[in-house]
């Protein structure tokens, strides 16, 4: 068994159980691995504090992966071979017995799950040692919104994040939303927002105006029924039939797996390709991605289902104007942010009328004086998550 940090001054010993998402892309060949982008923010935060915290970041892949040893100065990466027969097919049964392997050689006074879409939650909670569950995603409450058929991954997984909540020692939220799916099965959650990568709070590079210039759109998400990227399609095409002033709408998007969904959304957006008022491409490095809100006026993200919104987030720092729903993670963001057009997502049809009103029809960037953006700092989040690492492994002190 390991022996556990009991000093208060020594460095923790945390391992961070992780999606490599070049397993999950099947992209082998990749010499680096890649992670969310909030989890990648967090290690940004993390190698802030070298003193404090040594991260051993564990990722289970089916096949093996080239890596460096070390991604910080206090951040190293491990990987584990897991053969298909131990991952969903199993329960996750070989990805959680070749993790707590690896767990128990590094010694670890903590692990710390990161979400419940795959593998990496059931690994912590049954790693035998302290553990910690942060959900990026509601997936009970996807699998509602998707109405999943019994047997599907939806459902499954569904099923799999009850038991990981239940079981977790602690759950960190990433909204009040998350919070409320998941205090019910475990009291010991808490509010913990997603950090935001730090690209996205260097100075704003916005263009100057131009006379007469179009309105800029942004859509940024998944080709997937419920984050909803057809229907706004649709939206905007009425909305241009209605007499909208000139705009262009940029699609910023991965394709999901929903085969009939995204061969439609293909189809309607190749008709606005060539009609030229939109465009489609795939998903960017966080630089690009800054680039594009800097250069656009209003970002669109109307989900049906939304654990936090970390694109909201994103371009809440780039100061866009955002048309978002009022519904999920995002409601968080009502007080802290000014320029929100808040809409249902339930309804299209009222959409157009919020693109109608004239915050959207002559946006204008909001300045980050006027609310406080350091809220989703890399530096602010792990030093959070540093108090609460803390306080779990040594209750009594933090009393």
């Amino acid at each position: 068994m390991p022996t556990h940090n009991t000093s208060a001054t020594s460095p923790l010993r945390i391992g961070v159980f992780t999606t490599d998402n070049r397993d999950h892309w099947r992209k082998y060949d990749l010499p680096n691995p890649i992670f969310g982008p909030a989890i990648e923010a967090l290690f940004e935060g993390f190698a802030l504090f070298p003193q404090e915290i040594e991260v051993h970041i564990i990722s289970a892949t089916q096949k093996p992966l080239q890596h460096p040893d070390r991604l910080g100065p206090n951040l190293w990466y491990h990987s584990v071979v897991v053969p298909k027969w131990g991952w969903l097919r199993g329960a996750y049964a070989g990805c959680i017995r070749a993790v707590r392997s690896q767990a128990r050689v590094l010694r670890l006074d903590l692990v710390h799950g990161q979400g419940t879409e795959r593998d990496c939650a059931l690994e912590a909670v049954f790693s035998g040692l302290p553990n910690i569950l942060t959900l990026h995603g509601n997936m009970r409450a996807v699998a509602r919104a998707l109405q999943a058929k019994p047997f599907t991954y939806h459902w499954f997984h569904s099923y799999l994040e009850a038991l990981a909540i239940r079981r977790a020692g602690m759950v960190f939220c990433n909204s009040s939303y998350t919070e409320s799916q998941a205090r019910p099965l475990n009291p010991h959650s808490c509010r913990m927002p997603n950090p935001v990568r730090s690209v996205f709070f260097e100075p704003a590079h916005v263009p100057p105006p131009k006379k007469d210039a179009s309105l800029k759109l942004l859509v940024v998400g998944l080709i997937a029924g419920y984050k909803q990227p057809l229907e706004i399609l649709r939206v905007l095409r009425e909305w241009r039939q209605r007499g909208a002033p000139p705009f262009h709408c940029r699609w910023v998007c991965a394709l999901s797996g929903e085969t009939a969904y995204v061969r439609s959304f293909l189809s309607e957006m190749a008709a606005a390709q060539a009609d030229g008022w939109a465009d489609h491409c795939p998903a960017m490095p966080a630089q690009a991605l800054r680039g594009e809100m800097d250069a656009r006026d209003i970002l669109i993200h109307v989900p049906k289902e939304e654990a936090f919104g970390l694109v909201v987030a994103e371009a809440m720092l780039r100061g866009m104007r955002i048309v978002g729903a009022q519904a999920g993670g995002m409601v968080d963001f009502a007080p802290l942010y000014p320029a929100f057009s808040w809409v249902d997502p339930q309804t299209p049809s009222d959409w157009v009328q919020v693109l109608d009103s004239p915050e959207c029809r002559s946006p204008t960037r909001t300045n980050r004086d006027q609310w406080n953006s350091l809220l989703y700092h890399p530096r602010e989040i792990a030093r959070r998550h540093l108090e609460c690492y803390r306080s779990f492994l040594h209750p009594s002190r933090a009393a």
